[in-house]
């Protein structure tokens, strides 16, 4: 198999790194071959701040991965999130575009490119320029313009953009562990593309994406991506709050949290108690259940009010046929869902997961791997499109020589 027929997907998140190694099948979805799945503690709130131990941790995974497939692992599509992430929604005017009386395929495939050539600034780093909407000769509304007749199109696009020192700090932990960055992703557009219907984004949805150190969000509108957001809160905040509050460590709180956590103290038995080892001391604290479960209750309430701005702002709030779908580890915690129902009333809210691929794992239908799965569906889809347009161009070369010839004999016969 050639390496061309190989998707590497790794998500390097706050908590684990997940890598994702998939073939391409005639076309159709990746076929999963492999997976892994190790701890990772060279990050926070979603940005490297251990080049080393990061990069450590990549190269346990893909050593791990490599041992269960013999395709080849040389480069991958990675995930990008933090609160250093922003956006706009930006008008441009390109008169270029039409230039031969019709808007072709090329002049519309090239339009990101266009849109992020004009959108950098110092300092920062464009992730995606994603057009969502054209206008042409007055024309509102366009959202293929290919084949139309212009002299320059109008083009508003979503544009998410990074701190370019986050970027290359993400990128040198990838590399540093040995394989090439072949793209990257906002992280809650990757889980959008694991878990949101295209009905959903024609309709109206958002994506909360609660991870280890983040909450992500973003929206859409009639198809497009139209809000993007970070939340620098995640389960490491609920797993620190266990830490500061009970003096025990980040292991020991964290299996507490996956073991005993609930945000509905009151369904709690007030004699439940169980221990818990103390820093620097060889004793052991009891706890009641019940006040750990209100503590997370506490975190839960300000995270989901944190989101409840964050879709207003977006406008997802005021639209009650949109649909809001929570993903992520940390949105799996006992009661976090109603939660969420409860204080981000009159919405339509689901769970969601990964849509099963072929080879897929049980383990990659949770909640927790959407952002990993999402990142291999956009790299897949990036690939069919880059193929697409190759093939496009080539069709186009084939027929210019055509008509070059044809007119090269008519002038030889003076036709």
């Amino acid at each position: 198999m050639q390496p061309s027929d190989v998707i590497t997907a790794i998500d390097v998140g706050t908590t684990k790194i997940c890598t994702i190694v998939a073939k391409k099948v005639n076309g159709q979805f990746p076929d999963v071959i492999a997976h892994s799945v190790v701890p990772c503690a060279g990050l926070k709130k979603g940005n490297v701040e251990d080049i080393n131990l990061t990069s450590e941790a990549i190269r346990e995974s893909l050593y791990d991965v490599r041992g269960k497939t013999d395709l080849p692992v040389r480069s991958a599509y990675i995930g990008i999130t933090g609160a250093h992430v922003a956006f706009d929604n930006k008008v441009d005017y390109f008169d270029s575009v039409g230039g031969k009386g019709v808007i072709t395929l090329e002049e519309v495939n090239r339009i990101p490119d266009l849109v992020s050539t004009g959108a950098g600034s110092v300092g920062r780093r464009v992730i995606h320029a994603l057009p969502k909407a054209y206008r042409v000769d007055g024309h509102n509304g366009i959202s293929n313009p290919t084949g139309m007749h212009a002299s320059g199109l109008e083009v508003t696009s979503h544009v998410v953009t990074a701190g370019a020192s986050f970027v290359k700090d993400l990128e040198s932990a990838v590399t540093s562990a040995g394989v090439s960055v072949k793209g990257m992703v906002l992280e809650p557009l990757a889980s959008s593309e694991a878990i949101l219907t295209q009905k959903e984004k024609e309709r109206g949805a958002a994506i909360v994406d609660i991870g280890g150190g983040t909450t992500d969000i973003v929206s859409f509108k009639k198809g497009a991506i139209d809000y993007t957001s970070v939340i620098p809160v995640g389960g490491f905040q609920f797993t620190n709050d266990i830490c500061i509050t009970y003096n025990t460590s980040f292991y020991d709180a964290e299996q507490i949290k996956l073991k005993y956590a609930n945000t509905e103290p009151a369904s709690i038995d007030m004699r439940e108690e169980f221990t818990l080892p103390v820093i620097n001391s060889k004793s052991l604290t009891t706890v009641y259940r019940r006040d750990l479960c209100q503590l997370m209750r506490e975190r839960t309430l300000e995270l989901i009010r944190l989101i409840d701005l964050k879709l207003q702002q977006a406008g997802v709030r005021q639209d009650a046929s949109a649909q809001i779908v929570m993903t992520g580890g940390a949105s799996t915690m006992p009661g976090f869902f109603d939660m969420a129902q409860q204080f981000i009333p009159n919405c339509s809210i689901r769970m969601g997961a990964p849509d099963h691929l072929s080879g897929m794992s049980e383990e990659l239908e949770a909640p927790a791997y959407s952002t990993g799965v999402g990142i291999l569906l956009y790299g897949f889809r990036q690939e069919i499109s880059s193929e697409k347009t190759a093939l496009s161009q080539v069709r186009g070369t084939r027929n210019n020589g055509d008509a070059g010839l044809l007119n090269r004999i008519k002038r030889i016969f003076n036709f």
